[in-house]
């Protein structure tokens, strides 16, 4: 009777709590796709929210799409600054971009942050939102967003080059520099050689014996030097000029990324484009 009497209520307990755990799971998922504007179907909306959830999964890049209809006042640039920031506060989640359809003012808007500002250079931003507008002039919203992801998914896989750069709003250029663990091992490897070298190099020297022969310094001093003059009898001076290469670290396919600090002081790139 005790054992069938703990079964019920451990039942009880499964049916009472399990929904709400649930629930409370699907709640902190974060939601990718706001179409505020009304432009996406139900349908497209659910494909673009699935797109955007395994590039996050498989790259550790938040992305986010929006249509709005109004900004509140702000800027194109001030609105997608803040809702990224406002739908990723913390720091351990800034990279990321959001990309922007705006119906009142018809302008597209782009907003990176964190590593995708070195991803996505000012002349990839372009490119994208000529990908972008071509969709969106033709009132094919989800296909805009479509080519959004695919354009994100190159330029993850691209990586960053020595020829991605930021540049602040002071003109500053900032370059991304990451150390690999390959890159670790390799500078102790060589860090323990040199050690080696000097350290065995240093020893034998000591421990060699060194024999000196007292006529050796009679023998010098009879030594008797004498001068002798080269004459310069002709001179052919040839001139060529080298040319100015660009400047080193500007070749490759990313390039500089201007970037600015938004209202909850964090650094964002980005660009714009009417339709």
């Amino acid at each position: 009777m005790i054992k069938r009497s703990a079964v019920l209520i451990l039942t009880f307990v499964l049916l009472v709590f399990c929904p709400t755990i649930s629930l409370s799971a699907q709640e902190t998922e974060t939601t990718h796709v706001y179409d505020e504007a009304g432009l996406l179907s139900a349908e497209e909306v659910a494909d673009l929210e699935q797109r955007c959830r395994e590039i996050e999964t498989q790259n550790r890049i938040h992305i986010l799409m929006v249509t709005t209809e109004d900004t509140e006042g702000k800027t194109q640039e001030e609105y997608a600054d803040d809702f990224y920031d406002s739908v990723y506060p913390e720091e351990k989640d800034e990279n990321g971009a959001l990309f922007l359809i705006d119906m009142g003012e018809r302008e597209l808007w782009i907003s990176t942050a964190g590593i995708m500002q070195y991803y996505m250079s000012d002349r990839e931003i372009d490119e994208l939102l000529d990908h972008m507008y071509d969709e969106v002039s033709q009132q094919d919203y989800s296909g805009a967003f479509q080519d959004v992801a695919d354009d994100v998914e190159a330029v993850i896989a691209r990586g960053v080059s020595s020829g991605d750069y930021l540049i602040d709003e002071n003109g500053k250029i900032i370059r991304y520099r990451s150390i690999t663990t390959v890159e670790v091992v390799l500078a102790a490897i060589a860090g323990v050689m040199v050690f080696c070298l000097v350290f065995f190099s240093v020893r034998y020297s000591y421990q060699k014996k060194v024999k000196s022969d007292v006529r050796g310094y009679g023998r010098v001093s009879g030594i008797r030097l004498e001068t002798n003059r080269d004459t310069l009898i002709g001179h052919h001076v040839t001139s060529r000029r080298i040319p100015t290469g660009p400047p080193p670290g500007s070749g490759g396919p990313g390039g500089g990324s201007s970037v600015h600090t938004s209202s909850s002081g964090r650094s964002h790139g980005g660009g714009g484009r009417s339709f």
